[in-house]
């Protein structure tokens, strides 16, 4: 499971070439190679993967990413929601570590300091690496990775890209009815990340509520 993730996170990674906020930096092409466990990946901030962190979680943090699955999910639904939750507090403890705890909700597409700032390209790379660590651990049972959506490439508003998953047991289509876009960009850093069919995020979705960061004490 694990390989054939990573073999599907490379044209992923790619792919971004084409897509999203800003054009990514060349190190994209590399980035598959420095996921090596959950206490060594890799991350992007600055717009485009400008600025590229080699980073990990301690075993006490990944412990508690793994206690967001306890007990395991009865169904894609609730899966979906563990995993809404398990980026966030990924995001939390990666934030300070890498100088993107104070990264803010929506990045603008014209920002003369993006330092500790994410564009979409930026957030849907983490979000994928995320996804791929839960899957390579076995975290993940209901879902697989799916390649990166885009968005408003024909219209007046620019391109947006994000991570997306595959309901495992349902037809792999961009926009079917098992593909979901896993979008963190819409929130400052540690907030839910958006996880919504994809047919529906293409139609210039957006959020009606922002997401402030995530309690974990509450729920």
């Amino acid at each position: 499971m694990g390989l054939m993730d990573l073999i599907r996170l490379i044209p992923f990674l790619i792919c971004f070439i084409l897509s999203g906020c800003m054009s990514p930096d060349g190190r994209v092409k590399t980035h598959a190679q420095n996921i090596n466990s959950y206490s060594d990946f890799g991350i992007c901030s600055g717009y485009g993967c400008k600025n590229y962190h080699l980073t990990g979680l301690t075993d006490e943090e990944w412990n508690n990413v793994k206690t967001l699955f306890q007990p395991q999910a009865k169904n894609p639904e609730e899966e979906r929601r563990i995993i809404a939750k398990a980026i966030a507090l990924m995001e939390q403890y990666i934030g300070p570590k890498t100088g993107t705890e104070n990264d803010k909700a929506k990045a603008v597409v014209i920002n003369f300091s993006t330092s500790g700032q994410m564009d979409c390209v930026d957030e849907a790379i983490n979000s994928t690496t995320y996804i791929y660590l839960m899957r390579k651990y076995g975290l993940i049972k209901f879902h697989s990775l799916g390649a990166a959506a885009r968005r408003n490439l024909n219209d007046l508003s620019y391109p947006h890209s994000s991570a997306t998953i595959y309901e495992i047991g349902k037809e792999k289509i961009e926009g079917g009815d098992g593909h979901f876009v896993v979008d963190s960009w819409f929130h400052k850093n540690g907030a839910l990340a958006e996880i919504i069919p994809t047919r529906i995020w293409k139609g210039r979705w957006y959020p009606k509520e922002k997401q402030d960061v995530y309690n974990f004490s509450a729920s």
